[in-house]
């Protein structure tokens, strides 16, 4: 495209000239074009107030006397003046007295407002003016004059065509003068780039260019020249030096050639070594692999026998001895847990999930974990969850309990004093993602600023000398930090001497696609409810405040137990009383226990009702009732667990809540119908796991040593679960899963739940016991807690998921079929009459003994919610809800069987199957009776005990 900026410089020189006389001409003949409309115009008004003025004069004894003759006879004195078209005379009304048109056609009719205001008005062909007449100073008449436009445009067009003549006649001159000028001004830069092209094409640089004039271009000439000197002696100079170039580059030749020699040697030398540099990664892994397992299998035997002695008659010596071997054995597993987990980030194995996670029940969990050793410190451990972040994000589960375990678990250790704090905000939120930041606070000894530059390096502690307080590897804080960061986010600490520590970090992540977990529909049934928080720690306070008002509640604060009672009275005067209190259980002068024994001495005080939290362990049933609390939560208390106790003691309890969190112990009694497996090839492993599951109330497991004899046990008997060890001569777990699986589908059996065990905590080990067909994974060793929670998921867990689906009319059909036809009338056979025990001995005596100590917990847990799972009974009946019914039966039934309690057993599970039935009527007439067995059962219950 051809612009301006690329003519030829005497193309953009005349252009310049010509453009600018056009402009210029043209602004002048514009201007001289209107001054001539003006004064044409100026003219031809004053010509015809000229004539109005005489014509007025004439006729001011004809406008008084009404002489219409002699006033149309004045008019026709306008035929000389070409220009007229017509003229009117009128009278002081407006009326026409005489005319004057000169094509004698018929005249206007003419209107004026104002007869006394001269008006002048130019149309498109006419000027039309009208001036009024007076005589002494009194309007006798006025005169209206049309003017033809004609001559003044042909004078006008006349006028502008002789400019155009003259702009055309310049226009010319101008480009005359403009294509000589450009010659001398762009002729010298025109031969100077003619010369510099002809050097370049010939690439001689010799040339001298003769300057024109002594101007600006004569310096440009001078200036071209000794240019070309320069290039000129640079080119003697290269010559110079192409001379000695072949000299140099033969030289160089050699050079290289020796160095190319010697490159090939070190190539040779360095694939050696990088071969043996992945022979020793492999070793390596495989030793970190061997060694997990070599040492967690005698570590198994270790924790195991060491845990299942503490359970055998021991002095008071030997089980201090016991204990310190205990933790050492434990502290010795921890350190191989880090240093493994070190090895593996190091060598980039470490791989992050992003699987539906649940980071409030991590957070909580962390701290329920670690709730003994704080209560053991006199701390106070509290967990806060923003009740705006969404129930299911995307995540790596359990690097992330890691990671709050190690940070809770330095606050706990370096606190003396004071509380920890563990926070879970909502930082900002979008469509698809969270941003949510982890806060761990404590009110410890805080890190010198001298340490904070190496505090999360390998192998390095705060405190370094031989006389530091507390021990460890000094791993915990660089493992966290770079899984942290292998997640996208990164920890920072914020920290004084003497003053606590802060550790913070911030996780993007993703919002669950999958259909969320279910929630508690709370459906404002608590707003409205008056609460008051009693608690002289304030980050409590501040968690509580924050439920309290995400659930709708109307609350109030306080630090003390006498100003909780003022306010209580002050309520009442108000009328305003508060129907739920809120107590901590250690607070000075009057503790939580002292102030609701005061409340509940008040009779009009005692009506509400009362929640205690405790950080100082468990408090008996029989102690709650004797002071008026309704519910005990342990500190730290899960937000989901609060939300249950307050629906329940408020009787609000909603149909759909989430039983994920039941306020039941957990101490879970199994069946004793339950067909375990065990595949383990190990001696000590077989008796250690025999012994963990006879404690927690498992029958002995048929025990097989290899995958192969698992494979066969599990053809030929029917199993409710199976243990199977990975590594095994012969056939390893591994293969015997993947035989299992295949049967069942090929043979379409029902799925067995298969857990591993493994001594290996290798990157990778759990992926591959899942994706061999497992569906779990236990890390040898094993704590029999860990086995018990594990069992309990598998074994109770999908028992009680199933229970609480909405059966559809299918299911009530087999349900029906399933049934003999006189199923109503066997139930209502059941009653408190017969000869049915209440208790079986046999069964309250075996769980005594092998709960021990942890018996009269199961017993007080009984007594608390078996009373609110009869009372939740009760009014979904009411409200005709069978899914309550069938529920809360169903749980009632399984707690007491597991205690023995038989006949409150059967009763609850006959409203069991008659709510599965559809049988609303006749399960709620058994209510009465299962209440008094209830009462029954708990009396001799309390005998016994």
């Amino acid at each position: 495209m051809i612009t301006f900026k690329n003519l030829p410089i005497k193309k953009k020189l005349r252009y310049a000239m010509l453009i600018t006389a056009y402009a210029v001409l043209l602004v002048t003949l514009s201007i001289q074009t209107v001054s001539d409309l003006i004064k044409s115009r100026s003219a031809l008004v004053s010509n015809l107030e000229v004539l109005a003025e005489v014509i007025g004069a004439n006729a001011e004894a004809a406008l008084v006397f009404g002489d219409r003759k002699s006033a149309t006879t004045l008019l026709k004195g306008f035929a000389s003046a070409t220009n007229i078209q017509s003229a009117f005379l009128l009278t002081s009304e407006g009326n026409v007295m005489a005319t004057y048109n000169r094509h004698d056609r018929q005249p206007w009719s003419i209107t004026f407002d104002d007869l006394e205001r001269s008006l002048t008005v130019f149309s498109n062909t006419r000027l039309h003016l009208y001036r009024p007449i007076f005589m002494d100073g009194k309007l006798i008449g006025a005169i209206y004059i049309q003017s033809n436009l004609n001559q003044l445009y042909l004078q006008l067009t006349q006028n502008l065509l002789l400019a155009l003549i003259a702009a055309l006649v310049s226009v010319i001159l101008a480009s005359i003068l403009a294509s000589r000028l450009q010659k001398l001004l762009g002729q010298p830069i025109i031969e100077l780039a003619e010369t510099i092209s002809s050097m370049t094409a010939k690439q001689q640089y010799d040339q001298k260019v003769h300057r024109f004039d002594d101007d600006e271009i004569g310096q440009l000439y001078d200036d071209f020249n000794e240019m070309l000197m320069c290039i000129k002696e640079r080119d003697q100079r290269l010559q110079k030096q192409r001379e000695t170039l072949e000299a140099s580059v033969a030289e160089r030749t050699r050079e290289l050639h020796d160095a190319n020699r010697d490159l090939k040697e070190n190539i040779s030398e360095l694939r050696e070594a990088k071969e043996a540099a992945f022979g020793a990664a492999k070793a390596k892994s495989s030793f970190l692999a061997n060694m997990s397992h070599e040492i967690r299998t005698p570590m198994n035997g270790v924790l195991g026998m060491l845990e299942l002695l503490k359970d055998t008659p021991i002095d008071r010596t030997q089980r201090d001895f016991l204990e310190t071997a205990y933790s050492s054995a434990d502290a010795l597993l921890q350190i191989i847990n880090d240093i493994l987990d070190f090895s593996k980030i190091e060598a980039g194995k470490m791989e992050i999930e992003s699987i539906d996670t649940n980071i409030a029940e991590i957070a909580e969990d962390v701290c329920a974990l670690l709730a003994g050793k704080a209560r053991e410190k006199h701390l106070e451990i509290s967990c806060f969850t923003d009740v705006d972040l969404p129930n299911v994000l995307k995540g790596d589960s359990v690097r992330l309990r890691q990671v709050l375990t190690n940070l809770v678990g330095n606050a706990v250790k370096f606190t003396e004093t004071g509380e920890v704090i563990v926070r879970l905000n909502m930082a900002e939120k979008t469509a698809d993602t969270v941003s949510v930041e982890f806060m761990v606070e404590d009110t410890g000894i805080g890190i010198a600023e001298d340490v904070l530059s190496n505090l999360f390096s390998a192998f390095t502690q705060a405190d370094g000398s031989t006389t530091r307080r507390f021990g460890g590897t000094g791993l915990g804080l660089t493992i966290s930090k770079q899984l942290v960061e292998l997640m996208g986010g990164s920890i920072q600490v914020t920290t004084a001497e003497g003053l606590g520590s802060t550790f913070s970090f911030v996780l993007d992540m993703e919002i669950s696609e999958s259909e969320p977990w279910p929630s508690r529909k709370i459906n404002h049934a608590l707003d409205g409810i008056k609460a008051l928080v009693v608690d002289d720690n304030t980050t409590n306070r501040e968690i509580l405040r924050h439920y309290l008002t995400a659930w709708g509640i109307d609350h109030s604060e306080c630090d003390s137990g006498q100003k909780a009672l003022d306010m209580m009275q002050q309520a009442l005067k108000d009328e305003q009383p508060y129907e739920l209190v809120l107590l901590d259980m250690d607070m000075p002068h009057m503790d939580g226990l002292m102030l609701s024994r005061e409340i509940e001495n008040d009779p009009e005080l005692a009506k509400s009702k009362r929640i205690m939290l405790s950080s100082a362990g468990f408090i008996t049933r029989a102690r709650q009732q004797e002071v008026g609390i309704s519910a005990c939560l342990s500190k730290p208390f899960r937000q989901s667990r609060l939300l249950d106790s307050v629906m329940q003691i408020m009787h609000e309890h909603q149909t759909g809540q989430n039983d994920q969190h039941p306020i039941e112990s957990s101490n879970t009694a199994f069946s004793s119908s339950i067909r375990l497996l065990l595949v383990e090839d190990n001696i000590v492993n077989q008796k250690v796991a025999v012994s963990m599951l006879k404690k927690i109330g498992l029958s002995e497991p048929d025990i097989a040593i290899d995958g192969k004899e698992a494979v066969t046990m599990s053809q030929s008997k029917e199993y409710d679960l199976i243990l199977m060890d990975c590594q095994m001569p012969g056939m390893s777990g591994y293969e015997a899963t993947g035989l299992i699986r295949k049967r069942e589908q090929s043979l379409h059996q029902p799925r067995i739940p298969i857990i591993a065990m493994t001594a290996n905590a290798m990157q990778g080990d759990r992926e591959k016991c899942l994706a061999a067909g497992m569906d779990d994974y236990l890390s040898k060793p094993i704590k029999s807690e860990i086995l018990r929670n594990m069992l309990t998921q598998w074994l109770l867990f999908d028992e009680r998921e199933f229970d609480e689906k909405v059966y559809d009319e299918d299911q009530t059909e087999q349900t029906a079929e399933a049934l003999p036809r006189d199923t109503t009338e066997e139930i209502k056979a059941v009653t408190i009459d017969n000869n049915e025990p209440l208790i079986d001995q046999d069964t309250f005596n075996t769980l005594r003994d092998i709960m021990e100590d942890e018996f009269s917990s199961l017993l007080d847990s009984f007594f608390e919610n078996a009373p609110t799972l009869l009372d939740e009974l009760k009014q979904a009946a009411r409200a005709a809800d069978l899914e309550v019914v069938i529920r809360a039966a169903h749980t009632l039934k399984s707690s007491s069987s597991n205690l023995g309690a038989k006949l409150l057993s059967e009763i609850a599970d006959n409203i069991e199957v008659l709510g599965k039935e559809g049988k609303l009527q006749e399960a709620s007439s058994l209510i009465p009776g299962l209440e008094q067995a209830m009462n029954q059962t708990l009396e001799a219950y309390r005998q016994l005990s």
